[in-house]
């Protein structure tokens, strides 16, 4: 015994010097895309500082990226694998860390031949991805269990009325897998919501789709690390770039995104998937077992927003769920007193650096007109500045070229004006001289008539150039070339006028049988009246009061027959669309008389649902008359193949908030699988149909600002609702 505690005491005393010899424990920490790519960067940075908290010996942290995780394609881990065995084959790292699913896929896909004695702890990979990789004896996780639900009921909860919702991600293998659970969990969960995946533009691609929006809109910032360009985009650079243009407010998913342009809502912790991969870290590294420590899947924290953001969009703070933290709050009342005190204090010495900054500013102030005339000219966009004495322009050569003005020299108010033909001279003028006095800016669109003979459209814009204290203020704008699009315009709407036309003449071989019945029985009538006169007249002493009424009923019969062509004729006549109020109830009861006849010949049954107290609605009436006459013949249609004694057709009006409603109901055979391609052009159902019905439909219900859609009747058949606005399109 006495001869064994001796070599007991070197061996104790040889192990403490070996370990005094290697130093602090070594962490090995893989990341998916590099130290400084979000939304691991932030992870990675609060697991290092918490770990060296908590640790009781020092902790040694070693970063390796794994860069092609940024990539697709090719067998790119054998380099980074090679240079990890290589640096580390005398001694391996104490703790294995991959941050991120892709890393952690590396690991568990070489776990054989990558320091396989050494625990690893996974680290903020997505409970879906990483599925299985934990059962390993010598592997934990520490990670995120992601509701994309919320996600997106952070959108909705919030803002109820959103119809468009504009998703930005990246191209990494990662980001597709994200971007396809997000189409895979979310179809069918927006209901009325459109989904547009931006995915395959660069981020200044992005930028200018997400400068003009649609109405109530919203946009989700997804991972971005690379772009569809192959630009990567370190921590938060892609959501800074998206703030910048946004015309809606945007929402995120991490909590290292709120400050940086996110509303908020409920958001991934990552901050707090570091604490507790740190504190999983140090009982790995006090020697127990990384597969005896439970798996942690961290869900979305409490709804957090951004004060900033909320008051930027008008979002009220009453709108929140209950228990919402909001953070970056406006400074009130007593900050804005406590800066200026502070402020006033500082003023000496802040006076020196104010004349640094001056210099500073005017030289950016160079460079930025240098930048703004490149963007211009590249835009294909004129310049132009008013003087304030004496109305002199100061323009750029862009604006010459477009008013066919000389290259150099002066030009005065008389000059430029002149170009301008009479009839909008007075409009341009007189916005001018409201912008310099009142400061309103203008926009308005006129003809500039060039030296040849020919006429431009232009599209002015100008606000007021704020001048020195006491001087009169001048004009600046800009001026853009739309002759082109006015062009294109006019085009189109003549081609939507003729398409109309088509549509109404190739309902005339349905509507000669309505004619031939409506016009039948005034005929007959005024043809027995004429023979009960002839036959009155023959008499020695004619009864004269009953010649008059038979003449009476022959002249009111004539005036039906002759309202009965007009409505056809309306109906049939090409010509631009006419905005009128109408009385919607009227107008289905004008399109049914229209169709009674060939509703009788195909043993219809029509029934009428109409609702009362129906406000007047502002539309063109014959182009209205044209889309419920081609719902009800293609509804008639539908129901050849069933039993006359089942065929019944329901026109419905109701009034559904800002919105008229009218359904048009059969119990016909129904709708195909793809709804959306009944209204696309020459798709017909028909044997013997054009397929350009439902397509010219859409056409006019939407230049009139409404909808037109089709779903199942829940009593067999189909149903085709219209919605028009009671504000109408503007002109």
């Amino acid at each position: 015994m006495r001869g064994i505690l001796p070599f007991l005491l070197v061996l104790l005393t040889a192990g403490s010097l070996a370990a005094a010899e290697e130093g602090p424990r070594r962490v090995l920490l893989i990341h998916s895309f590099g130290r400084d790519f979000s939304p691991f960067a932030e992870v990675a940075a609060r697991f290092r500082t918490r770990l060296a908290e908590l640790s009781p010996e020092p902790v040694e942290f070693i970063d390796a990226p794994l860069e092609m995780a940024r990539f697709d394609g090719g067998d790119r881990d054998l380099p980074l694998l090679e240079f990890l065995r290589s640096i580390y084959r005398d001694r391996p790292p104490d703790l294995l860390v991959p941050v991120g699913a892709p890393a952690g896929m590396f690991a568990t896909r070489h776990r054989d031949a990558l320091f396989p004695a050494t625990p690893v702890l996974l680290l903020s990979a997505d409970k879906r991805r990483m599925e299985g990789a934990d059962r390993d004896a010598s592997v934990t996780s520490v990670g995120l269990d992601m509701d994309l639900a919320a996600i997106l009921s952070n959108i909705t909860d919030l803002l109820p009325q959103t119809e468009h919702v504009h998703v930005v991600g990246g191209t990494s293998p990662m980001e597709k897998f994200w971007e396809s659970e997000l189409r895979r969990e979310w179809t069918g969960r927006g209901g009325r919501i459109r989904f547009h995946w931006l995915m395959d533009r660069s981020v200044a691609e992005i930028g200018d789709t997400v400068r003009d929006l649609p109405p109530r809109s919203a946009i989700l910032v997804a991972i971005m690390n690379r772009d569809a360009a192959g630009v990567p985009h370190e921590s938060n650079s892609a959501l800074r770039a998206v703030r910048r243009s946004t015309s809606a407010p945007i929402f995120g998913y991490s909590e290292q995104q709120l400050g940086e342009g996110i509303v908020g809502g409920r958001l991934a912790p990552m901050a707090r998937i570091g604490e507790v991969g740190a504190a999983a870290a140090v009982r790995i590294l006090a020697g127990e077992r990384a597969g005896d420590i439970a798996p942690s899947y961290l869900g979305l924290g409490a709804p957090t927003y951004d004060g900033r953001e909320l008051k930027r969009w008008g979002i009220p703070e009453s709108s929140l769920p209950a228990g919402a933290t909001v953070k970056f709050r406006q400074p009130g009342l007593w900050e804005t007193h406590r800066a200026a005190v502070l402020l006033t204090t500082g003023f000496l010495v802040l006076q020196t650096a104010l004349i640094g900054g001056l210099l500073a500013a005017r030289r950016r102030a160079r460079d930025t007109d240098a930048s703004l005339s490149l963007a211009a000219d590249a835009a294909k966009i004129g310049l132009w500045r008013r003087k304030p004495h004496g109305g002199e322009f100061v323009v750029n050569a862009r604006w010459r070229r477009i008013f066919g003005l000389p290259a150099g020299g002066r030009l005065s108010a008389e000059e430029v004006l002149g170009r301008i033909p009479a009839e909008d001279r007075e409009r341009v003028i007189a916005a001018l001289e409201r912008t310099a006095r009142d400061g309103r800016d203008f926009s308005l669109e006129h003809r500039v008539a060039l030296p040849d003979g020919s006429v431009r459209w232009v599209a002015t814009h100008g606000r007021q150039e704020p001048g020195r204290k006491g001087n009169v203020p001048g004009t600046r704008g800009a001026t853009l070339d739309i002759t082109e699009r006015r062009e294109a315009s006019a085009m189109a709407a003549l081609q939507r006028q003729e398409l109309a036309h088509l549509s109404r003449v190739s309902s005339l071989g349905v509507l000669s049988g309505a004619l031939a019945h409506e016009l039948n029985q005034p005929l007959g009538i005024i043809l027995s009246n004429a023979q009960a006169a002839e036959f009155l007249l023959e008499a020695d002493a004619p009864d004269l009061a009953e010649l008059r009424a038979i003449l009476s009923d022959i002249v009111r019969e004539d005036r039906r027959a002759g309202d009965v062509i007009k409505r056809l004729r309306a109906l049939l006549q090409r010509g631009e669309s006419t905005l009128q109020e109408l009385d919607v109830n009227e107008n289905a009861r004008e399109v049914l008389r229209l169709t009674h006849s060939d509703l009788i010949a195909r043993h219809v049954t029509a029934e009428l649902r109409l609702a009362d107290g129906l406000p007047p609605l502002r539309a063109d009436r014959v182009q209205l008359q044209q889309v419920l006459l081609n719902l009800i013949l293609n509804a008639s249609d539908a129901m050849a193949e069933i039993p006359p004694e089942q065929r019944l057709l329901v026109l419905e009006t109701s009034l559904e908030g800002a919105e008229i409603r009218i359904a048009v109901r059969d119990r016909g055979t129904g709708l195909p699988a793809d709804v959306t391609k009944l209204f696309e052009p020459f798709h017909t159902t028909k044997e013997h149909g054009l397929g350009m019905g439902l397509a010219i439909c859409r056409t006019l219900i939407e230049a009139h600002e409404g909808r037109l859609w089709a779903e199942p009747n829940p009593g067999g058949g189909a149903v085709f609702h219209v919605a028009l606005p009671l504000q109408p399109p503007a002109p």
